[in-house]
C-alpha cells in the first residue's frame, strides 16, 4: 500500500505535529527556529540576500554568475572564505553542510567542531549548521554580499532547512532523487518524497507570507556515463512535488558531461520542458528565475592541476555559450582533498575570465547535431514523465514509487538499495553519453534508434562490442583528458596475471568492501567489488555509509580475510578511531585492513595519511585514484604470506 500522495500538507499538521518533532532532535538550536520572527527577519534583509532575485538579475542582465561551494566548520574561517569569494565577484553561495550534520550525527559534528577550533585545522568537511544554530549563522549570512543555498541529505534536510531559512538563507535543494542516487543508502522512495514535501511546505509557508525562497532541482544524480534524460525528467518531477507544497521559484541544475553539442542541447531543452509540465499541473505561477550549470557532480576529477584547469574551463566555456544565469565549477584541487581558500580563488578567477571574455562576445553554439540532440532529449524526458504520470493514475508521487519499483525510473551505480540499477551507458566516438543497456526505461523508439546507431559507430570503429568495462573506462576518461577511453588509453595500469586469478579462484578468500562512516560516495567501492569478484574473491559488498561496527559485524559473520574500505569525504580518521582494537575485541584482530581515497579534510599529503592510518592499524593505505589491480596484487601477496592462497 502506497501511503504518499501528491497532496499539500495541512498547515495545522505541519505546524503542530511535524515541526516540533523535527526541531526536538537538537533542542539547543531547534528552539531558535521561530517561524513568524524568521519571516520578519527575511523581510528585513537587502535584496542581494534573496537567491531568486540575484539569479533573476544575472539572467536579465545577460551575465553569468559564479556558483561555487563554500562551507568550513569554524565561523570565523567561514566568514573569511565568503569575503574572499566576494572579492572575485561571487554573489551566489551553495553552502555545504558537513557529512555528520547531513546524517544527524550531531554529537560527532559537535566533537569535530570543537576539535577544529582547538587545533586550528578543519576536522569536518563542511559547516555544522545545526550545531551553530540560527543566531550564529545569521552572523555568517550578514558578513558578505550575496545569497545562500545550503546543501544537506535526506536525514537532516528538514532541520537544516528550518535553521537555514530562519538564518536568512533563501534557497535550498529539495531533490529526493539526489538522495536516492547519491546520498541515502536505505531510505524508501516514500520516505524521500515525504522529506521533500516537508521542505516544500516550509518554503510554501514563507511564500504565503511574502518571502520567496527558491529550490534548486538536482534530479537523479548521473553516477555513470548516461544521457541526462533521466536526470532532467526527475528534476521536473521534483519541481512538481515542491510546487504542490507552495514553492514559487524553481531552479534547474544542468550537468556538463564533456560533449559540447549534447551538453548545450540539454540546457536548451530544459526550461521549455519545465514550463510544459509545471503548466500541465496548474503551477504556471511557479517561476524559473534562471538556469544553473553544474560540473557533473559524480565524475572523477583530474588530479593533475593542468588537466583540472582544462576541465573547469570546459565547463566555463559551455556555460558562457549557453543561456545560463550561473554556473558551478569545482576547484582545481578537488581530487586531492577538501579545497583550500587559495584553490577557490585560482579556480574562480580562471572561470570568471572565460565568463567575461566569451559571454560578452555573445557567441552561441548551434548545429544540426545540437538540434538533433535537443529533440532526442525532449522526446525521452517527456516519455519518462508521461510514464510516471500513467503509473500513478495522475498522481506524480504514487507514480514515482511505482516507477522506481518497476525500473521505469532508474540510473546506474546508485547508492540506494531500492533502485533497479539495470541500465548502463558508454560514450560514443564524440564523447556523447549513450545507453548500452536500457533496463525498463521507457525511452521512445526514435531515441533508441538514434542512440543505438551512435553506439554501433563506435563498435565498428573499434571492432568490438561495448560492455560493462567500457562503461567504467569511459567514466574515468575526462579525468585522463580524453573523451573516450578504449582499451589501452588508460595509461600504465597493472593487470592481475591469469595464474594469480586461478589461485585466488581456487581458495575463494572472503573480503568485505564498502565506504566507511557516512560517506555516500559509492562508485569507487562498486568498482573495487567488481574487480575483486572478477579475480576470484568472495566479495561481501556493503556499499556506502557503513559504520565501523557494521564492517566488524560483517567480517565476523563471514569469517572474512580482509576489509577493503574507501573514503572520499575526508573524515575517515574520526570514523575509524580505535578500529584495530575493536577488531581485536571482536576476535578478528588479524583481519587485513586496507583503506584508500581522500583521507583528510583540507590540503594534505599522502605520506601523512599513510602515517596516520598505519598508526590506526591499517595494513595498506592508498591515495585517491590508486590502481585497483595494484591493491588486488597487494592483497594476494599478503594472503599468500599467511598461507591463505
Amino acid at each position: 500500500m502506497i501511503r504518499v500522495r501528491q497532496k499539500k500538507i495541512d498547515e495545522d499538521i505541519f505546524l503542530n505535529e511535524l515541526r516540533p518533532k523535527t526541531l526536538a532532535v537538537w533542542r539547543e538550536t531547534g528552539r531558535e527556529c521561530y517561524l513568524d520572527e524568521a519571516v520578519e527577519y527575511q523581510k528585513s534583509l537587502p535584496k542581494h540576500k534573496n537567491f531568486t532575485h540575484m539569479l533573476g538579475q544575472f539572467k536579465a542582465e545577460g551575465k553569468l554568475g559564479l556558483f561555487p561551494r563554500s562551507g568550513v566548520p569554524v565561523v570565523e574561517d567561514e566568514i573569511a572564505l565568503l569575503r574572499s569569494l566576494n572579492a572575485v565577484g561571487v554573489r551566489l553561495f551553495p553552502f555545504t553542510t558537513d557529512s555528520y550534520t547531513r546524517n544527524l550525527r550531531l554529537d560527532k559534528a559537535k566533537a569535530g567542531l570543537e576539535e577544529s577550533i582547538r587545533t586550528g585545522k578543519s576536522k569536518l568537511n563542511g559547516y555544522p549548521i545545526i550545531n551553530h544554530g540560527v543566531k550564529t549563522t545569521r552572523r555568517v549570512v550578514e558578513s558578505c554580499v550575496g545569497a545562500f543555498d545550503p546543501r544537506s541529505s535526506r536525514v537532516a534536510n528538514s532541520f537544516v532547512g528550518e535553521v537555514a531559512f530562519a538564518s536568512g538563507m533563501t534557497a535550498m535543494p529539495n531533490s529526493f532523487f539526489g538522495w536516492i542516487g547519491g546520498y541515502d543508502k536505505s531510505a524508501t522512495v516514500e520516505e524521500c518524497i515525504e522529506t521533500a514535501q516537508y521542505l516544500g511546505r516550509l518554503i510554501g509557508y514563507y511564500a504565503e507570507r511574502g518571502v520567496i525562497i527558491s529550490t534548486d532541482t538536482h534530479g537523479w544524480l548521473p553516477n555513470g556515463v548516461i544521457p541526462m534524460y533521466m536526470n532532467l525528467a526527475t528534476q521536473i518531477i521534483e519541481a512538481l512535488v515542491s510546487a504542490r507544497q507552495g514553492v514559487k521559484s524553481v531552479v534547474p541544475l544542468l550537468n556538463f558531461q564533456g560533449n559540447l553539442a549534447q551538453d548545450i542541447s540539454e540546457i536548451l531543452a530544459a526550461e521549455g520542458l519545465f514550463q510544459k509540465y509545471l503548466g500541465k499541473f496548474g503551477f504556471s505561477d511557479t517561476i524559473i528565475p534562471g538556469l544553473i550549470g553544474n560540473q557533473s557532480s559524480l565524475f572523477p576529477f583530474p588530479q593533475d592541476i593542468g588537466n583540472a584547469f582544462g576541465y573547469i574551463n570546459y565547463v566555463a566555456m559551455c556555460a558562457a555559450m549557453s543561456p545560463l544565469a550561473a554556473c558551478s565549477v569545482k576547484t582545481v584541487d578537488e581530487a586531492i582533498g577538501v579545497p583550500s581558500v587559495e584553490s577557490h580563488m585560482q579556480t574562480y578567477r580562471s572561470a570568471e575570465w572565460i565568463f567575461n571574455v566569451v559571454r560578452r562576445q555573445e557567441l552561441s553554439f548551434d548545429s544540426e547535431q545540437v538540434r538533433t540532440e535537443k529533440r532526442m532529449c525532449e522526446l525521452a524526458v517527456s516519455a519518462i514523465i508521461d510514464a510516471v504520470i500513467e503509473l500513478g493514475d495522475g498522481d506524480i508521487a504514487v507514480g514515482v514509487v511505482r516507477g522506481v519499483e518497476t525500473g521505469v525510473l532508474d540510473s546506474p551505480f546508485s547508492i540506494n538499495v531500492n533502485s533497479a540499477d539495470k541500465c548502463l551507458g558508454v560514450r560514443d566516438l564524440n564523447g556523447a553519453c549513450r545507453y548500452i543497456e536500457y533496463g525498463n526505461l521507457p525511452i521512445p523508439r526514435e531515441v533508441r534508434e538514434y542512440n543505438d546507431e551512435k553506439v554501433r559507430e563506435r563498435e565498428l570503429a573499434e571492432r568490438r562490442p561495448l560492455g560493462y568495462k567500457d562503461s567504467i573506462n569511459d567514466f574515468w576518461s575526462l579525468s585522463r583528458g580524453v573523451i573516450i577511453d578504449p582499451p589501452g588509453m588508460g595509461g600504465e595500469e597493472e593487470t592481475v596475471p591469469e595464474d594469480v586469478i586461478a589461485k585466488i579462484s581456487e581458495a575463494r578468500p572472503t573480503v568485505i568492501t564498502g565506504a566507511v562512516g557516512v560517506d555516500s560516495h559509492v562508485i569507487g567501492t562498486k568498482i573495487i567489488s567488481m574487480v575483486l569478484r572478477e579475480c576470484g574473491f568472495n566479495v561481501i559488498a556493503l556499499g556506502a555509509q557503513n559504520s565501523a561496527e557494521e564492517f566488524i559485524s560483517a567480517a565476523q559473520e563471514a569469517s572474512a580475510e580482509a576489509m577493503l574500505m574507501t573514503s572520499l569525504y575526508g573524515m575517515a580518521e574520526m570514523d575509524l578511531a580505535g578500529f584495530r582494537g575493536k577488531c581485536a575485541e571482536a576476535g578478528i584482530g588479524d583481519t587485513l585492513l586496507y583503506i584508500g581515497g581522500i583521507l583528510h579534510v583540507g590540503k594534505g599529503d599522502f605520506d601523512s595519511d599513510l602515517e596516520r592510518f598505519t598508526a590506526l592499524g591499517f595494513d595498506r593505505v592508498y591515495p585517491p585514484g590508486a590502481d585497483v589491480a595494484r591493491s588486488v596484487l597487494d592483497l594476494y601477496g599478503d594472503l599468500a604470506a599467511r598461507g591463505r592462497v
